[in-house]
């Protein structure tokens, strides 16, 4: 029976029993594509070995093959170093002139850059140094060999009150020429520029700094005689004189005497005490102080002698061990007074009305002293 229905013809439907054998059947095809699922797992695999070939990146021991460009790189240092024997060679091939001119300029060059260097450093030391100097001496002392209180001095006279008289140069003329500037002053400082001396006279007005910090008591004035010399024995010239109110000098210098020191009065006619009668101080680094005294040569009837001389002012200082001494004289020059005249007057006054000089009338008095 079996083999009978294996000849049937195919084209015969089958029993309705038979169907549930034939799904049977038909689930046989369906394993058959299982066996191509099994290659669907072959994918699987293959991701595996590519996170495999992830770690080909150990081949980055590719860095290994970075050697390859630093050989590359010690290729041509190679090749400098094997160029530096040929520029060498080549150096040596420039003819020897080039070689000392090059090596002349290189040595000149470095010599200047030295030179610039040591010039800023020097600078900035001798900067360095003056200004530490200054701020040191600007808190406390005047630097060493400068004068610890300095004094100027000035010549003049008050024509209201005083006798300004001018022994004039041998051969002196002035009296047939106007009045220089119209100025009196101006004209008798003329005279003595062409030789002639002031006589009879003076005022000094000195103007002493202290330049420390501890301030300095004057305790005397001198007049210190540097020379005596026969006066000019020209015509006299005078100007000025007693003229309503007399200014009454406190501080008087007689060169006569000029072992004695200046003397003070506070009167024409009064008693006379030395000078200072109190303390007479100049302030430490504070304002210049003036002092103004009247220098007198004795008067004389016949020759005059000039006397040349300076100031000598004593002082003391706190920590000075002692009597400090201050020259005073006029611009690096001594002061110059000749003697005065006695009796009758007989040269020229100035008239500043007549802007000129007229001859003393006969026996006019010499000058007042």
């Amino acid at each position: 029976m079996t083999e009978t229905r294996s000849e049937q013809d195919p084209l015969r439907p089958a029993d309705p029993t038979e169907p549930q054998a034939e799904p049977q059947a038909e689930p046989e095809p369906e394993p058959e594509p299982e066996p191509e699922s099994e290659p669907e797992p072959e994918p699987e695999p293959e991701p595996e070995s590519e996170p495999q070939a992830e770690p080909e990146p150990e081949p980055q021991a590719e860095p290994e093959p970075e050697p390859e460009p630093a050989t590359a790189e010690a290729a041509p240092t190679e090749g400098a170093e094997s160029a530096e024997p040929e520029a060498e060679a080549e150096a040596e091939a420039l003819p020897a002139p080039e070689r000392e001119s090059i090596a002349a300029r290189f040595r000149g060059r470095l010599g200047t850059v030295l030179l610039a260097a040591a010039g800023v450093v020097l600078s900035a030391v001798v900067a360095a140094v003056v200004s530490a100097y200054l701020d040191i001496w600007s808190v406390s002392e005047p630097p060493p060999g400068a004068p610890k209180i300095s004094a100027t001095s000035e010549i003049w006279w008050d024509l209201l009150s005083d006798h300004h008289l001018v022994r004039s140069a041998p051969g002196s003329t002035y009296e047939k020429s106007p009045l220089s500037h119209n100025d009196p002053e101006a004209s008798l400082a003329e005279m003595v520029t062409g030789g002639g001396v002031n006589a009879g006279m003076m005022r000094v007005r000195m103007v002493l700094a202290n330049f420390t910090r501890t301030p300095a008591t004057i305790t005397s004035v001198r007049a210190r005689i540097e020379r005596k010399h026969p006066a000019p024995e020209g015509p006299l010239y005078q100007c000025g004189g007693p003229q309503g109110g007399t200014e009454i000098s406190r501080v008087l210098l007689d060169l006569s005497h000029p072992e004695r020191p200046a003397v003070e009065r506070d009167t024409e006619d009064g008693p006379t005490r030395q000078y200072p009668g109190s303390t007479v101080q100049v302030s430490a680094q504070g304002e210049p102080a003036y002092f103004d005294i009247e220098i007198r040569a004795d008067d004389v009837a016949g020759p005059a002698v000039t006397y040349e001389f300076v100031l000598d002012v004593t002082y003391t200082q706190q920590g000075s061990g002692g009597p400090q001494h201050l020259i005073v004289d006029q611009d690096g020059r001594p002061f110059v007074l000749a003697q005065g005249t006695s009796g009758s007057f007989t040269g020229f006054r100035c008239d500043a009305a007549a802007r000129g000089w007229v001859a003393a009338p006969a026996g006019a008095s010499g000058t007042a002293g």
